[in-house]
């Protein structure tokens, strides 16, 4: 009981570092927890917004316009730091990719993966038994750059049944995926080469990471609060 007074008299201190405490674990599993499932991330994203308006109700801020600052305030801080964290996880990836598919195995390699205006090398591996004068490397980047690659401008060695392509290239400034396809369900896709600064991709995670979670939190802890509020209003209970 003593640490729940205690809580509450510094409500504005301790609602936000527990909330934004809570998030930034969510966003970690997803991050470092390669196992987590996709509905199960998802489920716990959509458990924050609950997590804030329960901290807020047992902690005694129940007026309306400090939970709703309160939220804002939350969820910027939340954006901030997650936007450091992922932008700073995918910067420093290795750019490695392998797959095994359908017994075919395939490692795709980018060095270097990450850095501005640098001579980029993919180097593709694999131990496919058919003929590779079909398969293609893909390199693009949205709708604004692609390059197609076909087997033979790639230069390419055989040994002991593997064989080993490689493909240098300078990109325009921007965000790439690189896709490898051998034949219609033998492809491997993977995201980089990233030939932006630090800066430039931290502000793509910002806004990316806003328009896909931060502000679909930050509508429904709005509804509802909204709904308590209403229901405050007309005395039906406390909330």
């Amino acid at each position: 009981m003593k640490i729940r007074e205690f809580l509450t008299r510094h409500n504005r201190l301790f609602i936000p570092l527990i909330a934004i405490l809570y998030a930034l674990l969510v966003f970690s599993l997803s991050l470092y927890y390669v196992y987590l499932p996709l509905l199960m991330f998802i489920i716990l994203i959509f458990t924050i917004p609950i997590v804030m308006f329960l901290l807020m109700h047992f902690l005694g801020m129940y007026k309306f316009k400090p939970r709703l600052f309160g939220g804002i305030v939350i969820l910027l801080v939340v954006l901030i730091i997650v936007g450091g964290m992922y932008s700073t996880y995918f910067y420093d990836l290795n750019g490695k990719e392998s797959k095994d598919i359908n017994g075919t195995s395939i490692n795709v390699d980018i060095s270097p993966f990450s850095g501005v205006d640098k001579n980029y090398n993919f180097t593709i591996i694999t131990d496919y038994k058919g003929s590779l004068n079909n398969s293609y490397l893909y390199i693009y980047s949205g709708g604004t750059y692609s390059q197609n690659i076909s087997y033979n401008r790639l230069n390419h060695t055989e040994k002991n049944g593997i064989i080993t392509m490689y493909y240098d290239t300078k990109l325009p400034s921007g965000l790439y995926d690189t896709n490898y396809t051998i034949t219609g369900n033998i492809t491997v896709t993977m995201a980089g080469p990233v030939n932006v600064n630090r800066v430039t991709f931290y502000e793509f995670y910002v806004f990316a990471l806003a328009d896909r979670y931060i502000a679909s939190i930050g509508i429904l802890y709005v509804i509802g609060l909204t709904v308590a509020y209403f229901l405050g209003k007309k005395g039906i209970t406390r909330y």
